[in-house]
This record gives structure tokens, C-alpha cells and sequence, in this order.
């Protein structure tokens, strides 16, 4: 392990009246290889401090004359760049009281005179090693909280540009909704004149399928604005009574309208007490669509749907189930991921955001997403309201 210090470079101050004392210090000290000074008087060893400042340990005598050891010693704690100096206490007296008066003062530690040797040596590098010990870590900790400013200033800056990113993308997905929306519609509308004009011309599959794609878009713009609404706090719920059953029905034959080319089928199973909740109308309606429409889709051209409604734990359930491919393992880790592109029942409209959406609007709503993969085949997502 590597020491501390070297002996050579270690300063003391021996304070003491007594010509004596000091030489016999001096020789214990100097055995050591310490760099040994010396003051006769309190004053002259608070001059002595004050111009080196650079003590690692002062040794002072308690009883002298003019200033004594206890004088000194409060002035040294008094001063900034002087108090973290130790000070051992050189006394005859070994009465209680003047110990606890030095201990009180600042003192470090006592020695009581007569001085035995390798008491005084042992103490004094016990004193040193203390200060060398607080100075390292000292060191330590003005490294580390230098580490921590720079880490944290890091974090800083990485939490501005996430924050830039993010505004970016709701920034975006708003574009994506205002920009889109309006010649969105316009065409959509020109397409229905389109499409009942020549509803009886051999056209009419290529205006299904560009009535179909245009309605994608404008769905994606709404979900985007939707989304965006939601993540920024600014979309107000409107809570009230809500028929699921009824709400089911007509999810149902909206999405039989909307993917005209598949067969598609439904059924819907209500246990007594489960059909209504409370909340936002608008916001349930556009769950329970696309999930419904996420099922459609994984269940391609022979598509069953089954609704089933339920109580579980004071709970209102809502299970949509279907009967196609399912979620794959890799699927089941991302399904809440924004732009997820991965298995057919996780995207929406080739963007990822269905189930993404739909966590939002249950959050909302104080209730969770629940999916899973079905022994017979397909897969299962549950609506579940807490009440």
C-alpha cells in the first residue's frame, strides 16, 4: 500500500517555554526524520503560523507566560487556513479539567509531562496520519464532485436535446395532422363523387382502393394529433355513460365498411352487469376500433372477431379476440413501442401506433392493456376498466 507521506516532509511546531522541553522534543522528533521548528511564546508561535501556514502538527505547551497554550490554541481554530492544523497539548497538569478545557478548544490530544518517548512518538504520527487521511480524501472528494458536476452537466445536456427531439416529433406528429388533414378530406370527398359516379364501371375496384388508403391517411393524421394531445396534457375528458355493447356494434360494422375486400365476421358475448362504464365516449370508441381493426388485419381475408364483455375483481372487462396469426415473442417485448413495425397485430396503419394509442387512452382512463396469445390460435387484447 502506498504511505501517506514521507517523515522529510512533515513540518511541526514545538511550543514551549522551558529550553529544556524543547530540546528533548526536538531530538524524539528529528529520530523520526521530522522537520522540527520552535517557539518560545504563544506570541511567537501564532507569528511563526501565520507566515508558514504550512504545519502538519503543533505541540504546545499549556502553561506560559503572557499567551498561553489555551489562548493560542482558540486562536488558531478562530482562522480558516489555520484551524485544520492538529494541535497535542504539552502540560504538567493532569487534572480532568484542563483536559477538557483543551479537548473543548480544538485540541487534538494531550501529553502530559514527563514525556515517555515512544508515547509521544506514537502520538504525534497518529495525529499526522489523521490529517494526511482528511487531506486525501479531501482530494478525493473535490475529484468527485468535480466528476458529478461533469456527469451531471452531461445529463444536462443530454436531457436538451432529448427535449429538443421531443418537441421535434410532437412538433411533427401536429404537422403530420394540420397539414395532412385538410387536402386529406378534400380528396376523400372528391373520391365519394368519384366513387358514386361510376360505382357500375369496371373503375370501381381501383376507387375502393384509393377510397380505402385516403381514409388510412386521415385516420393517421388523427392519431397522430390524438397522441400528441394526450402526451402534452392537453386533451380534457368528457366522462359519461357508455353502452359497450352498443359501442362494440357499431365498432364493428364501421370496420365491416371500412375493409370492404375482406370477409369479415362478429359476435359479441355480455355477461349481466358489464355492459356500461364511465368515460370519454370519443376516446373508448377509438380503442375499441383499433384494436378491432388490428384484428381484422392479423386475421387477413377470414376474419371472426368475438367481443366479450365481463366483470373480474369489481372490473369491466373487454376482450377482442381473433383468430389470426398472433403475437411472436419478439412482438410481446414492444408492443407499447411509438413506430413499432413489427407482427400484424402491432401496427396501425403501418406506423406502430394502435397499441401505443390505446395505452395512452386507458392511462387515461385509470385502467391497463392486457394482451395474450390464444391456445386455439390468434390472439386476445383486454380492455380492462377499473371502476
Amino acid at each position: 500500500m502506498e504511505a501517506l507521506y514521507n517523515n522529510r516532509e512533515i513540518n511541526i511546531l514545538v511550543v514551549d517555554d522551558n529550553p529544556k522541553n524543547i530540546q528533548i522534543i526536538g531530538q524524539i522528533l528529528h529520530s523520526q526524520h521530522y522537520n522540527v521548528f520552535f517557539a518560545t511564546s504563544g506570541a511567537e508561535a501564532m507569528a511563526i503560523v501565520s507566515r508558514r501556514k504550512n504545519f502538519d502538527l503543533i505541540l504546545l505547551d499549556i502553561l506560559m507566560p503572557g499567551m498561553d497554550g489555551f489562548e493560542v490554541c482558540a486562536n488558531l481554530k478562530r482562522e480558516d487556513a489555520l484551524k485544520a492544523i492538529p494541535v497535542i497539548f504539552l502540560t504538567a497538569k493532569s487534572d480532568t479539567s484542563s483536559i477538557i478545557k483543551g479537548l473543548r478548544l480544538g485540541a487534538n490530544d494531550y501529553v502530559v509531562k514527563p514525556f515517555n518517548e515512544e508515547e509521544l512518538q506514537l502520538r504525534v504520527k497518529t495525529q499526522i496520519d489523521l490529517k494526511k487521511q482528511r487531506e486525501r480524501l479531501e482530494v478525493l472528494n473535490q475529484h468527485l464532485e468535480e466528476t458529478v458536476k461533469d456527469k451531471t452537466s452531461e445529463v444536462q445536456e443530454a436531457h436538451k436535446k432529448l427535449a429538443i427531439l421531443e418537441k421535434a416529433k410532437n412538433d411533427f406528429l401536429v404537422l403530420i395532422s394540420h397539414e395532412l388533414r385538410t387536402p386529406l378530406n378534400i380528396i376523400n370527398g372528391f373520391t365519394e363523387i368519384l366513387h358514386d359516379s361510376l360505382r357500375q364501371t369496371k373503375h370501381i375496384e381501383e376507387l375502393n382502393i384509393l377510397k380505402h388508403s385516403t381514409n388510412r391517411l386521415i385516420r393517421l393524421a388523427e392519431t397522430a394529433l390524438l397522441i400528441t394531445e394526450i402526451r402534452l396534457g392537453k386533451y380534457t375528458l368528457e366522462y359519461d355513460e357508455i353502452n359497450l355493447e352498443q359501442l362494440c356494434h357499431k365498432v364493428a360494422k364501421n370496420a365491416g365498411k371500412l375493409f370492404l375486400n375482406y370477409h369479415f365476421g362478429y359476435e359479441i358475448h355480455v355477461n349481466d352487469g358489464a355492459k356500461t362504464i364511465r368515460g370519454d365516449k370519443n376516446l373508448v370508441e377509438n380503442v375499441i376500433s383499433q384494436i378491432t381493426e388490428n384484428a381484422i388485419k392479423a386475421s387477413q381475408n377470414n376474419s371472426h372477431i368475438t367481443f366479450k364483455l365481463f366483470e373480474e375483481e369489481q372490473n369491466t372487462v373487454l376482450e377482442i379476440k381473433d383468430n389470426g396469426t398472433g403475437f411472436s415473442q419478439k412482438d410481446m417485448e414492444r408492443l407499447f413501442e411509438i413506430f413499432n413495425k413489427n407482427g400484424p397485430d402491432v401496427t396501425y396503419d403501418g406506423f406502430g401506433l394502435g397499441l401505443f394509442t390505446a395505452k395512452l387512452i386507458m392511462n387515461l382512463h385509470s385502467g391497463e392493456v392486457l394482451m395474450k396469445n390464444n391456445d386455439e390460435g390468434g390472439a386476445s387484447v383486454s380492455l380492462v376498466f377499473r371502476r
